[in-house]
C-alpha cells in the first residue's frame, strides 16, 4: 500500500488562491448585506445608497473573476448612470406617495418574503454541504476584454441582446407615458 502524500505549495502562487477566496467572500458578504439593507430600509435615499454599495461589491467580484470590462461597465452604468436616475426619481416622488406604498405591504408581501428567504437559506445550506473548492486557473486570453465580450454579445447572443434593448425601450416609453399621465392629472387638479 502506498501512503497518501500531501503536497504543500511554496512560493508566491501558494497564497494567491486563498487570498482571492478571502476577497471573494468579503465582497460577497458586502453585496448580500447591501442588497438586504436595500430592501429593508424605509428611507428611499438610504436604500439607494445601499444599492450603490451592492453594485460596487459586485464590480469587485467581476475583477476577481478577471472580467475587467464587466467591472468597469458595472461601475459606470449601474453605480453611475442608473443610480443617478434612481436618486432623481426618489427625489421627485413626494414623501406621501412613498409612505403610501410602504403601507400597502400586507400579509401577502410578508409571506412571499418569508418564502423567498426560506428558499435562499435552504439552497444555501445544500450548496454549502456539497461545496468543493475549485481550482483557480487563469482565464483564456481575451476573456473579459472588450473584444471578447463584444464577440459573445454580438455573435452568439445577438437575438437576446437586441430583444433586451427593445424591452428597455418599451420600458422607457411606458415610464414616460405614466409620468405624463400623473403630470396631466396634477395639472388638472390645480385651480
Amino acid at each position: 500500500m502506498n501512503p497518501v502524500r500531501a503536497t504543500v505549495e511554496i512560493g508566491p502562487q501558494a497564497g494567491m488562491a486563498s487570498g482571492a477566496l478571502i476577497l471573494f467572500w468579503v465582497f460577497a458578504v458586502i453585496a448580500v448585506a447591501g442588497a438586504l439593507a436595500t430592501v429593508t430600509r424605509r428611507n428611499a435615499v438610504t436604500a439607494v445608497v445601499c444599492l450603490v454599495g451592492t453594485f460596487f461589491a459586485i464590480a469587485a467580484e467581476f475583477l476577481l473573476l478577471y472580467a475587467q470590462f464587466l467591472a468597469v461597465i458595472q461601475v459606470l452604468v449601474y453605480a453611475g448612470a442608473i443610480m443617478v436616475l434612481f436618486v432623481f426619481v426618489v427625489m421627485v416622488v413626494s414623501r406621501g406617495e412613498a409612505d403610501t406604498l410602504w403601507k400597502l405591504q400586507g400579509p401577502v408581501t410578508k409571506t412571499v418574503a418569508v418564502l423567498a428567504m426560506g428558499t435562499l437559506l435552504w439552497r444555501g445550506w445544500h450548496a454549502l454541504r456539497s461545496f468543493q473548492p475549485a481550482r483557480l486557473d487563469p482565464p483564456p486570453t481575451g476573456f473579459g476584454t472588450v473584444g471578447g465580450v463584444g464577440q459573445v454579445l454580438l455573435g452568439d447572443f445577438l437575438f437576446p441582446f437586441e430583444a433586451i434593448s427593445i424591452l428597455l425601450l418599451v420600458a422607457v416609453v411606458g415610464a414616460l407615458v405614466i409620468a405624463r399621465h400623473h403630470h396631466d392629472k396634477d395639472k388638472a387638479a390645480q385651480p
